[in-house]
């Protein structure tokens, strides 16, 4: 029995042209890639750095119009209280705020662009009534009018401590219109905030 030997040939891949990178050359590739991300981890880093920078300023003037805002309001309020001092003395309201009252547009607009007026409160700085502002908070109080009331469409009772609050005025009655603008600055004098408010006594 005759057996006939079968010989595979195994192909060999042509390597002609093709040459192997030194190890020199691979080392460098290597470097440059590393190097490219570092450099862009850099700059992730640096724009979140920048963000949280942006994100605590603006924090930081948010904070400081409240504080002024909640200033002027506070003036604002102060204000009102001394309008009813005001009113119980008798005082009377003129061009110059002698008395502490302006007469209707008497006073100049936008008066609180200027350091001090002529005319204008300041609330005391002490007691301390409102903290942590660079300047105490300070207004102007004008008469805008004197009104009588019909009976028909007389105007509500602002009275809050009184049992005829929102009831209509009776006939005849007196009624007086105020209106208040107060100033009042953040922890720097570069933050300012104006509240306008109006008020109306009855008597």
């Amino acid at each position: 029995m005759n057996f006939t030997p079968h010989v595979h040939t195994v192909a060999k891949p042509n390597t002609h042209g093709c040459r192997a990178l030194p190890v020199n050359n691979q080392q460098g590739t290597t470097l440059v890639s590393v190097l490219i991300i570092i450099m862009i981890v850099g700059i992730m880093a640096a724009g979140s750095i920048d963000l949280s920078h942006v994100s605590e300023k603006s924090a930081g003037n948010a904070i400081q119009r409240s504080r002024a805002f909640q200033a002027a309001d506070g003036g604002a309020a102060i204000a009102q209280s001394r309008v009813l001092d005001l009113m119980q003395a008798r005082a009377f309201a003129d061009s110059s705020a002698s008395e502490g009252i302006f007469s209707a547009d008497s006073y100049q607009k936008k008066w609180w662009r200027q350091t001090t007026y002529t005319g204008e409160q300041v609330v005391p700085a002490t007691p301390p009534l409102v903290l942590g502002v660079a300047k105490s908070p300070r207004y102007i109080v004008e008469e805008v009018g004197q009104f009588v009331t019909d009976g028909g469409t007389g105007i509500s009772s602002l009275d809050l401590g009184s049992a005829s609050y929102g009831s209509r005025s009776r006939s005849g009655r007196d009624v007086v219109v105020y209106r208040i603008e107060s100033q009042g600055t953040g922890s720097f004098n570069a933050v300012r905030s104006v509240v306008e408010t109006v008020v109306a006594f009855s008597y």
